[in-house]
């Protein structure tokens, strides 16, 4: 068995060892130097493989980033595929969600700057990787959401779309405003709190 192996999905040649070496190091450079002064031979360095050898699995420094982030994404998926059967309560599957969301990103700071930073800065660039990545997270939101709907849990006259973008979106604004201050938040508490704001709102008495 050779340590590497042919890939189309990738285009290219993938390696268990030096593949997520690469992986790694490619989050690691592109948060420190941004996506623009990153260089093939920063990545190879930080990797400890030889600049020859990127170019083995990799087409060029996007298609690393690009790589780098789906399989970022790709454990992050199956970290809440794992999770989610643990109950069959949508607001506690929303609340696992939510967790892993913040967990994931405070845990992996460079992966954070890259996913509120980098990427969003090139609206080409994340146009090829996320929108298909979002397009499957905001429809396990609304899968379980539609769920706590048909349970009598969450309200039926709101739009299960909107809920879902209102999590995300309040999720993606505490990982943003930690990078922009500095102030860093505890995950657990931070998403059970997102959660219980979405789920009865700010106010001691309901409103009309």
């Amino acid at each position: 068995m050779t340590d590497s192996s042919w890939n189309e999905d990738e285009g290219g040649f993938r390696s268990g060892d030096k593949y997520d070496r690469i992986l790694e190091a490619t989050i690691e450079v592109v948060a420190g130097k941004g996506f623009q002064h990153a260089r093939i031979s920063d990545i190879a360095s930080q990797a400890g493989v030889a600049d020859g050898t990127v170019y083995l699995y990799f087409k060029n420094k996007n298609h690393i980033l690009r790589a780098a982030l789906n399989h970022a994404f790709q454990r992050f998926t199956e970290r809440v595929s794992e999770a989610l059967p643990s109950t069959n309560s949508p607001v506690k599957q929303l609340g696992i969600i939510a967790q892993a969301h913040l967990e994931t990103l405070y845990q992996n700071r460079p992966l954070a700057v890259i996913m509120q930073m980098q990427v969003r800065q090139s609206a080409k660039f994340l146009e090829q990787f996320s929108h298909q990545s979002f397009v499957d997270y905001i429809n396990l939101v609304r899968e379980i959401i539609r769920r706590g709907q048909q349970q009598g849990l969450i309200r039926t006259n709101l739009s299960d779309r909107l809920v879902a973008l209102c999590l995300f979106g309040a999720l993606d604004e505490v990982v943003s405003s930690w990078l922009y201050t500095g102030r860093g938040f505890d995950p657990v508490q931070t998403a059970a709190q997102v959660l219980d704001i979405l789920l009865t709102g700010i106010c001691v008495t309901p409103q009309p």
